[in-house]
C-alpha cells in the first residue's frame, strides 16, 4: 500500500483545487488545506495503480509530490505561518501584482489591496513550503511570521509626552526592561506580552503595532575614518562608493546606506557594518500612507504628466518651486512616485 504526499503548491494555483476535487471527490476545503499546508499526506493506503494515477495527475497539475511506502513515517505537521510581501523596486509593482493574483487565484484589483495594505500580508495558516513557493514565483520579497513566536514593537504616537509615559508605566509593570528615558519605543515583546498590556489598555488610539518579522529600517552611515584602509575599501568594494569621493562624503555625513531592510538583515549588517569601524544608525520606517514633499522640479511639463498617473486634478503653482501630494499615498505608492520623480532631478522629502 501506498502514501501520497504533497510536499509543495510548486507551480500550481489555485484553481487546482476543483479539478482535484472532482477527480479524487474530496472536499474543496479540505484541499486547500492539504495543498497549502504541505507537507501533507494527500492520499493514504492507497493501492499501487491509484498511487500512480495520483502521482501523474498531481505533478501534471505542477505540485510537487512524493509517493512512499505506508510503513514508513509520514510527515509531521507544520507551523501555521502568515506571509507577507515586500517589494523592493517599486516599478515592478505591476509585474507582481499579476503573478501574486495568479498564485492566489484572484483578481488583480483583489491582489493588488492586498499589496497596497501595509506589511501586505497575502496568505495566513500556511506553511514554510507554501512561502518558498511563493518566493520563487515572485519578483518580491518573502516574509514567513509566526505571529504567536515572534516579537513585536509597539510605537506610542500621542503627541504629549506625559501620555506616552503613561502607556510606558504600564508595560514597565510587566516587569519589562524599558531603557530610561524612552517614551516612544518598546521593542522585542513577546505575543504573551503584547497581549498582557492589550488587555489592560483595551484601545489601541494613538499607538502602532509591529510584527518585527515585516518591519523595515533604513541604516544610516553617520562617521566613517577616511584613513582606515578596512572602512575605505569596503565603502568602495562593497557598498560600492566612488574612491575619488569619499572625502566629499565624509563631509556630507549621515549617508542613506541601506533604504529598506527587514529585522533580520538590520540585525545582519549592523552586527557587519561595527565590524568594518562604520558607525551606523538604524531608523524604523512607520507602516501607513506617506505624504511627499517635492522640490527642484525644473520640468513642469514631465512632472504633470507623472503626477496626473496618481492623482486626478493635480494643481501645481510653478512659481512656488514646491510642491506637496494632496492626499497621502500607499508606501509602495509613495516610492513608485518618488523614482519616477527622483530621474527627473526632483528632490523628496517624507512626511508620517
Amino acid at each position: 500500500m501506498k502514501r501520497i504526499i504533497i510536499l509543495s503548491v510548486g507551480t500550481a494555483t489555485p484553481h487546482v483545487i476543483k479539478a482535484l476535487s472532482e477527480a479524487f471527490d474530496i472536499n474543496q476545503d479540505l484541499l486547500f488545506k492539504i495543498l497549502y499546508n504541505a507537507p501533507a499526506v494527500f492520499l493514504d493506503n492507497a493501492e499501487e495503480e491509484l498511487a500512480k494515477k495520483a502521482f501523474l495527475i498531481l505533478t501534471e497539475l505542477g505540485l510537487e509530490v512524493l509517493v512512499q511506502n505506508t510503513d514508513e513515517t509520514a510527515p509531521l505537521p507544520t507551523e501555521a505561518l502568515d506571509v507577507s510581501v515586500y517589494i523592493k523596486d517599486p516599478v515592478k509593482l505591476s509585474t507582481v501584482n499579476k503573478q501574486l493574483s495568479e498564485f492566489l487565484g484572484c483578481n488583480e484589483s483583489e491582489s493588488l489591496q492586498l499589496l497596497l495594505n501595509e506589511p501586505s500580508v497575502v496568505l495566513g495558516g500556511v506553511s514554510m513550503a507554501t512561502a518558498e513557493s511563493l518566493q520563487k514565483r515572485i519578483d518580491a520579497e518573502v516574509i514567513a511570521s509566526n505571529p504567536k513566536l515572534d516579537l513585536y514593537t509597539i510605537e506610542f504616537t500621542a503627541s504629549a509626552e506625559a501620555d506616552r509615559q503613561k502607556l510606558i508605566n504600564l508595560i514597565r509593570s510587566q516587569e519589562i526592561a524599558i531603557p530610561g528615558g524612552e517614551t516612544r519605543w518598546v521593542r522585542n515583546l513577546t505575543y504573551e506580552q503584547l497581549n498582557q498590556f492589550l488587555t489592560r489598555y483595551r484601545s489601541q488610539h494613538e499607538m502602532k503595532i509591529y510584527n518585527q518579522s515585516y518591519s523595515r529600517f533604513r541604516i544610516l552611515l553617520e562617521d566613517f575614518n577616511v584613513e582606515s584602509a578596512a572602512q575605505t575599501d569596503f565603502l568602495v568594494n562593497e557598498i560600492g562608493m566612488p574612491q575619488e569621493a569619499l572625502a566629499e562624503i565624509h563631509a556630507n555625513l549621515p549617508l542613506l546606506l541601506d533604504e529598506s531592510v527587514n529585522h533580520g538583515e538590520l540585525e545582519q549588517k549592523l552586527a557587519l557594518y561595527k565590524q568594518v569601524g562604520l558607525r551606523c544608525s538604524d531608523e524604523q520606517i512607520p507602516f501607513g500612507k506617506y505624504s511627499l514633499a517635492v522640490s527642484n522640479i525644473t520640468d513642469s511639463e514631465k512632472f504633470r504628466e507623472i503626477l496626473d498617473k496618481f492623482f486626478k486634478d493635480v494643481t501645481y503653482d510653478q512659481s512656488s518651486g514646491t510642491w506637496k501630494t494632496p492626499l497621502p499615498l500607499a508606501s509602495i505608492l509613495s516610492r513608485l512616485l518618488e523614482k519616477q520623480l527622483e530621474i527627473l532631478g526632483c528632490e523628496i522629502e517624507y512626511e508620517y
